[in-house]
């Protein structure tokens, strides 16, 4: 079972988002992220609706950059607090939020097992994190305890069934001659840090179970589409090649019809 210490080496390297962060200065740094990251990914605006966090007490796991909880800061927040595992990702959105003249308490955080009391807050965000930790249902249970009754969370968790992890099987599975490879073990391990995971629908719903409202979308992603940086473990000929033969006009029509796409967008109420 991947330890929690390899993920945050993972992630301490390197912040998510970070790669997208271009300028001359500081500031320039965390604008040039913050619109790459809308442009890239427009429904995490949607989803979020951080204006839906206004005038509550509101918890981020996982902050990374800090363009999303520069957005809920924002949004005017009874109180913000915002935990990542890794120092890097702390540093650089207190960096982010004193360059912006925001507010959070901010601080390195494990999510199987939150410092905060139960039933600490209103809301709780998480984008792209949770799937990253050894025991992501534990971590469920954690959202749960620390939310108040009739409190809500977004959560986005990657989803099993999507283009991403059927490049990914043919490329370390079918051309490596290896075609039972499992999608688990394909997430696990060339889909970002060791151990990640991706989830059906029904399979995150189990995660979800104590939550009586559970909700849920699918988005494709530009990974799914080959339509930008596929990341650092992930380069070479094979992959320029696959950009120009990609049938990204048959994927999306799929997408209508199927829940594909690497993720899945969960809102849960207690």
């Amino acid at each position: 079972m991947t330890k929690i210490n390899e993920v945050h080496d993972f992630w301490n390297s390197e912040s998510c988002g970070e790669r997208h962060a271009e300028g001359n200065s500081e500031i320039e740094r965390y604008n040039s992220q913050e619109q790459t990251r809308y442009k890239l990914e427009p429904y995490i605006l949607n989803f979020a609706c951080f204006n839906d966090f206004q005038n509550l007490d509101v918890l981020e796991i996982g902050v990374g950059f800090g363009a999303d909880h520069s957005r809920i800061a924002q949004s005017g927040p009874k109180s913000l607090v915002g935990v990542d595992l890794t120092q890097r990702a702390i540093d650089n959105t207190k960096v982010r939020f004193e360059l912006l003249g925001l507010k959070s308490n901010l601080k390195t955080d494990n999510a199987e097992n939150l410092s905060f009391e139960d039933s600490s807050f209103d809301a709780v965000y998480s984008w792209g994190v949770l799937h990253h930790s050894p025991n992501t249902e534990k971590c469920f249970e954690e959202v749960y305890r620390v939310l108040r009754p009739g409190g809500f969370a977004k959560i986005m968790v990657y989803n099993k069934h999507a283009p991403t992890g059927w490049m990914l099987w043919l490329r370390y599975g079918l051309l490596k001659l290896r075609p039972f490879i499992g999608l688990q073990k394909i997430y696990s391990s060339y889909l970002e840090s060791p151990g990640t995971k991706a989830y059906s629908i029904g399979e995150a719903r189990l995660l979800a179970k104590s939550f009586p409202h559970f909700d849920v979308s699918i988005e494709l992603c530009t990974g799914d589409l080959l339509e930008a940086d596929a990341g650092a473990r992930h380069k070479g000929i094979l992959l320029s090649v696959a950009r120009v033969i990609y049938p990204r006009f048959l994927i999306r029509l799929l997408s209508r019809f199927f829940p594909i796409g690497l993720f899945m967008l969960i809102t849960v109420r207690k």
